[in-house]
């Protein structure tokens, strides 16, 4: 079976290097000479073919489950999802016959080859394309194949946008500058007289790592949101470069600021969730249960009407308590429910002139998330139960890398880079010791400052976005306040041992929260430089995230 997909996947590969060699209109921007071509081609068909099949032995395939769901509805191809090996997919709808449309919904790109493939076919057949969400990558690459391109208002405005950027890596993600002049003649192409070789320079080659992107927002639902450009998935939003001058239309990325009405199918409308978890049971009578809310946590006015003005609000909304106090938090119109639950509990932990509480999220969009706390909670009960000692002392090369490196500060900015394998003053734990201090009867407090987890280590307290600083002194030492604040309840013995950790040795949010636990005085301070990346790699049990501290 793993053959037969190996050849299958070469096939397409042959294929593609056929399509990329034709005397199309993008041929006189192909690299080198046939030979050199061919000799990139077998280069590319050796990494790609291997490194498939060992997806396919270590992971049960991966790549195939995790490909493009495409589905056909009347005059309309939808497709969604990573882009991988699809383009037998998109021939067999494109045959489908009165097909005229294709929309591409919440697509984070993936495979160059397949998406300059299928964005030829759909300049071949003349089709039109409609962004609905999110289309980045080589998503955006099918999207420009359409002879008429839109906007779909299935989602709204400031999540709906296309990303550009160029060719990196797969594996290593690192950028891979020589194949950018065939994605640049494309664009080309397909934008006209409208194309912007300045913006387009800018999206495909000012990139510092993969995570580089030229976002194009959806301008007659969102006309003050300019497209931007940030060379890095680290570069702060201010340090991002703006066109303020342009919007999709004038960049030629759409031909018409009309957006088209989809109506998308179920399979493809977003399930609700909330830190990965699907939300399911509704609050019976909201009326009632915000009347009880404000009757039990309000003391003042200005708490009761935060209370009654939560039904208004329009978007992504969520309501959280104090666990023993009075109060609450509200947060609402935010990007994401996941924004929504993290900022309501954000607003409950930091009330003006009070000191920090731990709070818990009650609602989020209508969804009863109370239930979130306890099942979290059982599920750390479980996974110590279920934890053992592994037998290595490191996973995931936890213990290598970064011994040039120093932590002289708090890190403000590039948070992902490697780290220095010892702080000064701060026990560095390997994936074995931590293992087995959490099954010891003096366990350390153990904490996670990753700002985007959806799973924990057994037993973890969550002090999301506790591993910032900021370069500022002030903004520093107000986010300080709320840190020490936060710890105080999270840690109350500064004797104690207190474990920071986060995704891998590669980001720095641990470090800095471990050097600023220090500095308030705790005594026994300790760092999981590996973090969940080593843990897993060891293969030991996870628990779910429970959230009731939000420092930023």
């Amino acid at each position: 079976m793993i053959i037969k997909l190996a050849i299958i996947v070469l096939n397409s590969i042959l294929k593609d290097d056929f399509l990329r060699s034709k005397k199309t209109d993008y041929s006189r921007f192909d690299l080198g000479t046939t030979a050199g071509r061919r000799a990139d081609t077998a280069a590319f068909v050796c990494r790609r073919v291997v490194a498939i099949l060992a997806l396919m032995v270590s992971c049960g395939a991966p790549g195939l489950a995790h490909a493009m769901t495409v589905e056909v509805q009347g005059r309309f191809v939808f497709a969604t999802g990573p882009v991988v090996d699809d383009v037998l997919k998109f021939e067999e709808a494109f045959a489908k016959p009165g097909v005229d449309t294709v929309v591409f919904v919440n697509s984070p790109g993936g495979d160059l080859w397949t998406g300059l493939r299928v964005g030829r076919m759909i300049a071949d057949k003349k089709l039109k394309t409609v962004t609905a969400g999110s289309c980045v990558s080589a998503c955006s690459i099918m999207f420009m194949g359409g002879v008429e391109r839109t906007f779909s208002d299935a989602f709204r405005p400031n999540a709906t946008f296309v990303g550009i950027h160029g060719a990196h890596d797969a594996i290593t993600k690192s950028v891979d500058p020589i194949r950018q002049p065939q994605i640049f003649a494309f664009y080309k192409h397909n934008m006209g007289e409208r194309f912007n070789a300045e913006v387009m320079n800018k999206a495909l080659y000012d990139m510092e790592d993969a995570g580089s992107l030229l976002r194009v927002f959806d301008a007659a639902r969102s006309p003050k949101r300019v497209p931007y450009h940030c060379k890095s998935n680290q570069t702060l939003r201010g340090a991002c470069t703006e066109f303020a001058a342009h919007d999709a239309l004038t960049l030629g990325i759409v031909t018409s600021n009309a957006f088209t009405s989809i109506d998308l199918p179920q399979a493809f409308k977003l399930i609700p969730r909330v830190l990965g978890q699907e939300l399911l049971a509704t609050v019976s009578d909201p009326t009632a249960y915000l009347q009880t809310v404000s009757d039990s946590y309000c003391a003042g006015d200005a708490c009761r009407k935060l209370v009654s003005d939560f039904n208004g609000i329009r978007f992504n909304k969520a309501l959280a308590i104090p666990v023993d106090n009075k109060g609450v938090g509200t947060a609402g119109n935010r990007n994401t429910p996941d924004l929504a639950f993290l900022g309501a509990i954000y607003l409950c932990n930091h009330i003006r002139d009070q000191p920090a509480r731990l709070c818990e999220a009650q609602v989020v969009n209508g969804y009863d998330v109370r239930g979130f706390y306890a099942t979290g909670t059982a599920s750390h009960v479980q996974a110590l139960a279920d934890l053992k000692v592994p037998p290595e002392k490191f996973y995931a090369n936890e213990e290598y890398g970064g011994a040039m490196t120093r932590a002289d500060g708090l890190r403000t900015s590039k948070y992902n880079d490697i780290t220095p394998q010892k702080l000064d003053g701060v026990r560095v734990y390997g994936t074995q010791e931590l293992a087995a201090a959490l099954k010891s009867p003096s366990a350390p407090v153990l904490i996670d400052v990753l700002a985007a987890a959806v799973e924990s280590l057994p037993g973890a307290l969550t002090l999301r976005n506790g591993g910032l600083a900021f370069d500022a002194p002030a903004t520093d030492a107000a986010f300080e306040s709320r840190f020490a604040g936060l710890m105080k309840l999270l840690a109350p013995d500064p004797t104690r041992p207190v474990v920071f950790y986060c995704a891998s040795r590669d980001l720095w949010m641990s470090v800095n929260a471990a050097l600023r636990a220090k500095k308030l005085g705790y005594t026994q301070v300790g760092w999981y430089r590996g973090g969940i990346d080593s843990w897993k790699a060891a293969n030991l049990p996870l628990a779910s995230v429970v959230i009731r501290a939000v420092a930023n």
